[in-house]
């Protein structure tokens, strides 16, 4: 290996060459070998969350004497440090691996292991404490590492995504108060329409990510049931049935999440529906996200050949050739995580067809894309919130007079004058390059005075009933 020193490990397989200061073995050395395809490493946070399934099992089988007790403990200490993220540098499986996940349970497996035996005074050649017969007792790939994505995914979920979603949406809801009166040309199929508000429009953001984060909630309350004990295909060999339910108490004890037993194992083992439903949900939060990034984009476009409304915080130059350009690096950004976040969900989508017989065959494909769906989203919206949004700042004039000037104010005498002559004046304001007060009082068509009335922009916009 390059000259470094190695050692030899063992394996139902025969021999296999190891780095001697690697605290995996000969199944994560075989992985290592025959899966060099992404360099992309099974997430941090679902080898912490097989680490702490380990730790639980080892744990409650000591008390209950299904291991020896200094073994127990032995394997629930090394578990433990790997759960509290140490030792990140010996889990170097590639996520493109077997489908079930079993090299990086494996690896897991070995590296509590070989840490156990070193607790225990394992000298080298021993080997006190085994990876199969003693840290993956009473488990199988196929049951803990379903059950491993799904507690990384809702502590992912709770914590980092959790916040980052609450501060876009605070910031949403302060710039929807702060202009609530801020009168605006409505815009529709990207052409003028009635006046509204930036305090209605930022509001409608608000409640648009407000309804995807709801999807996303009823669909995770999915995510607590776990498949532990069912082992290979849900039938429950090699496993205790009293170890299990202890189990489940002790994980939900510990991370504060409401974990359940699935009532079906073997379903959650056979397909993972609910890891598919998740990052679809997490797509459409991306949807909403790129819908808010975009109309930033236009809104602020200028400032003296767009709509120029709206003006983003200055972060850094636009252009290597025009100076004084300043680009909307953020929402431009954003709207890039969310075509990633897509793309990542139609991964899942596809990964349904790898769902075959008694097995889901695509659990590390979830497990990448799930924890990378949640990171771009978490980032995304952290920095729009907090480099965007905090410091944007509405033209408030440019606004009133866009929506004081558009055509589509003759909608407001409509009801007085009818259809086809409200028609009559708009067009004829548009042909004059005047707007369409001007042009009815040019025409006639009403008193000054109720003109002004019926074209006051303020309960046009809604402010009044805001």
């Amino acid at each position: 290996m390059n000259g470094e020193a190695t050692r030899i490990e063992r394996d139902t397989m025969g021999e296999v060459v190891v780095p001697a200061e690697a605290l995996y073995g000969a199944h994560t050395a075989r992985a290592a070998a025959n899966f060099q395809i992404s360099g992309w490493r099974m997430p941090a946070r679902v080898v912490r969350a097989l680490a702490l399934i380990k730790r639980e099992f080892a744990e409650v089988h000591g008390a209950l004497g299904v291991l020896p007790q200094p073994i127990a403990s032995a394997v629930a200490e090394a578990a433990d440090r790997i759960w509290q993220g140490d030792f990140a540098d010996q889990f170097p499986v590639d996520v493109f691996q077997t489908g079930s996940g079993t090299s990086t349970n494996m690896n897991v497996n070995e590296v509590v292991a070989h840490l156990a035996g070193r607790l225990l005074g394992e000298r080298s050649g021993e080997r006190r404490v085994h990876p199969n017969d003693h840290v993956n007792r009473g488990q199988s790939s196929n049951d803990v590492v379903p059950s491993a994505v799904r507690i990384a995914t809702l502590l992912a979920l709770r914590d980092e995504f959790s916040a980052a979603m609450g501060a876009l949406s605070a910031e949403l809801l302060r710039l929807a108060r702060e202009h609530r009166t801020t009168v605006t040309l409505g815009r529709t199929h990207l052409m003028d329409a009635v006046p509204t508000t930036y305090g209605r429009i930022f509001g409608g953001w608000a409640r648009r990510l407000e309804e995807a984060l709801r999807v996303l909630e009823v669909v995770a309350v999915r995510l607590h049931e776990l498949p532990l004990g069912g082992t290979a295909v849900g039938s429950g060999l090699g496993c205790e049935p009293q170890v299990v339910p202890l189990v489940i108490r002790k994980l939900a004890d510990v991370t504060g999440l409401p974990l359940v037993a699935h009532e079906r194992p073997a379903a959650a083992i056979a397909g993972q529906e609910a890891l598919v439903a998740t990052v679809d949900a997490l797509a459409g939060i991306g949807r909403v996200l790129f819908s808010l990034a975009n109309d930033l984009r236009l809104r602020s476009s200028g400032p003296f050949g767009g709509l120029g409304e709206l003006q983003l915080p200055a972060l850094q130059p636009g252009s290597s050739l025009m100076p004084g350009k300043v680009n909307p690096v953020i929402p431009e950004a954003v709207a890039q995580v969310a075509l990633q976040v897509e793309g990542l969900a139609t991964a899942c989508r596809g990964s349904a067809s790898l769902q075959q017989l008694d097995l889901a065959h695509a659990t590390p494909l979830l497990a990448w894309n799930l924890d990378t769906a949640i990171r771009l989203l978490s980032g995304a919206a952290s920095a729009l919130a907090a480099r965007c949004l905090n410091g944007l700042q509405v033209d408030v004039r440019r606004a009133r007079e866009l929506a004081a000037q558009s055509p589509a104010l003759a909608t407001a005498l409509a009801r007085r004058l009818g259809y086809e002559e409200a028609a009559r004046v708009a067009t004829a304001a548009q042909a004059a390059g005047e707007g369409v007060a001007s042009a009815a009082r040019r025409l006639g068509v009403l008193p000054p005075e109720e003109l002004e009335r019926l074209l006051d922009l303020d309960p046009l916009a809604g402010v009044d009933r805001e």
